[in-house]
C-alpha cells in the first residue's frame, strides 16, 4: 500500500501544512460549492477526503481519468447529486482534478456545472489550475480555497512521522534532502521515502541521491539563467537543469529571443547562433550524427547567451513556444473531430484516420443539407455539428427537431 494513503489524516486535526487554507474548509458549511484550487502533492485531495471523514459523511469521488463521457458523468455523478444515500449520511461529491475533465472529450464543463447548480449535497471540486480557461463559469459557481507549496520543514516533519511509525532509523539530513527535493509536493516527499526506504532499517544521506522535481517552473528558470547568463559554463548549465528535450528547448529559446534582447545587432547575433544549432539538429534527425548534439547544445545556449552585447536587467515575461500554445488552444477541437470521426466510422466500416483523411470534406457539404437527419444518424451534438460546419443557431434547431 502506498505509504501517503497509509499515512494520510483521519480528519482536518491532522493535516499537515496549508493552515489558512484548512482553516477555511474548517468553516465550509457545504452549501455553495468548493474549489480547492493549487499545485499537485499540496493536499487538497487529502482534505477533502478528511473533511468527510471528520464529518461523517458518505464520500462519491469521481476523478478525471475515471469519466471521459458527459453522458456518463451526468448520469453517475448528476444521479448520486440529487439522490439520497442508502445509510441515511450526508453525501459529498468530490471531483478530483476537475481540470483533467475536460481534455478529452467536449461537454464536460457544461455537465459539472449543471450538477453543482441542481446538487442537493455538498460538492468539492480539486483542480491544478483555477483559471484554465474550461473552468471560467465553474469557478463563478464555488467558494475557491487556494493551497499553497507545503514548505520543506513540515514536509520533514510529517517523513519523521512515518520513519519513527515504520521503524526506520532515518537521518536528519536524509530527511531534508528528501523533503527538499520535492519543491512543496508533500505526497512526492513520502512516495521518494517509501522507494529509498522500503525494505531498510535505516537510511542514510548518503543513500538519498534525489535532483529536484521538474516542475513546470523549471523551464522558466531555465530561460531566466540563459539569457542573463555572460559566461559559456552558466548558459550551457540552464539546458542541464530544465531536463528538456534539446529540440524543444530551441523552440523554447527561439520565442524568447525577441522577448529578451532589444538590440537589433543582439537580435540578429541570438538567431544567427540559434540557426546554427537548428542546422546540427538537422544533421542529427537526417543523418542520425549524435555527436553533433554537443554543438548544437553550445549554441542554443552559449551561443545565443553570448550573442548580447551586454546584459540586460530588465525582466521579461518569457512564454510558451506558440507552437505549443496553439495545439492547447486547438485541442478541444481535435478531440471533438476523434469524437466524430469514429461515430462514422463505426457505421460505415472505416477507421477515423480515414474518416478525417478521406471522408471529411465531403461530409461537410453532405450535412449541410440535412443537419438533422446525420445528427439523429450519427448521434452528433451541438458542438460536433459546429465542427462540421453548422452554425450555432442551425445546430439547436437540428438538434431540437
Amino acid at each position: 500500500m502506498s505509504w501517503a494513503d497509509d499515512f494520510a489524516p483521519e480528519t482536518l486535526k491532522g493535516f499537515a501544512g496549508n493552515p489558512s487554507a484548512i482553516a477555511e474548509l474548517e468553516k465550509w458549511d457545504g452549501k455553495r460549492p468548493l474549489l480547492l484550487a493549487g499545485p499537485p502533492g499540496t493536499g487538497k485531495t487529502t482534505a477533502a477526503i478528511a473533511l468527510a471523514r471528520g464529518r461523517g459523511w458518505e464520500l462519491f469521488e469521481l476523478n478525471a481519468s475515471d469519466l471521459r463521457s458527459k453522458k456518463k458523468l451526468e448520469h453517475t455523478a448528476g444521479l448520486a447529486a440529487v439522490s439520497a444515500t442508502f445509510s441515511g449520511k450526508r453525501r459529498l461529491i468530490l471531483f478530483d482534478e476537475v481540470d483533467g475533465l475536460f481534455r478529452a472529450d467536449y461537454g464536460g464543463a457544461s455537465a459539472v456545472l449543471r450538477i453543482i447548480r441542481e446538487a442537493k449535497c455538498p460538492i468539492i471540486l480539486t483542480a491544478n489550475d483555477e483559471y484554465a480557461k474550461p473552468l471560467s463559469s465553474i469557478r463563478k459557481e464555488c467558494a475557491v480555497i487556494k493551497f499553497k507549496k507545503v514548505h520543506y520543514a513540515t514536509i520533514g516533519h510529517v517523513l519523521e512521522g512515518i520513519c519513527k511509525a515504520k521503524g526506520i532509523a532515518c537521518e536528519p539530513a536524509a530527511i531534508g534532502g528528501i523533503s527538499k527535493s520535492a519543491m512543496g509536493d508533500m505526497k512526492a516527499a513520502i512516495n521518494d521515502l517509501q522507494a529509498l526506504a522500503t525494505g531498510r532499517a535505516s537510511l542514510s544521506a548518503s543513500g538519498v541521491s534525489l535532483s529536484p522535481r521538474n516542475r513546470q517552473e523549471s523551464i522558466f528558470n531555465a530561460m531566466r539563467a540563459l539569457f542573463k547568463a555572460t559566461g559559456y559554463a552558466e548558459a550551457k548549465g540552464s539546458f542541464d537543469s530544465a531536463q528538456e528535450d534539446p529540440s524543444l528547448f530551441m523552440k523554447w529559446v527561439d520565442e524568447n529571443i525577441p522577448r529578451e534582447y532589444t538590440k537589433p545587432a543582439d537580435l540578429a547575433a541570438a538567431f544567427h547562433a540559434l540557426s546554427r544549432a537548428d542546422f546540427y539538429n538537422a544533421g542529427i534527425y537526417r543523418r542520425q550524427q549524435w555527436q553533433l548534439l554537443k554543438f548544437q547544445i553550445a549554441m542554443m545556449t552559449a551561443g545565443v547567451a553570448m550573442a548580447k552585447q551586454e546584459k540586460y536587467h530588465s525582466f521579461t515575461a518569457y512564454q510558451y513556444p506558440t507552437f505549443i500554445r496553439k495545439l492547447f488552444a486547438s485541442k478541444a477541437r481535435r478531440a471533438i473531430k476523434k469524437s466524430i470521426a469514429e461515430k462514422i466510422g463505426m457505421q460505415i466500416h472505416a477507421s477515423p484516420h480515414e474518416v478525417l483523411s478521406v471522408h471529411w470534406p465531403y461530409l461537410r457539404l453532405l450535412i449541410k443539407k440535412d443537419p438533422a437527419g446525420y445528427a439523429r444518424q450519427f448521434d452528433l451534438d451541438e458542438k460536433e455539428l459546429e465542427v462540421l460546419g453548422i452554425t450555432k443557431a442551425a445546430a439547436k434547431k437540428a438538434l431540437a427537431l
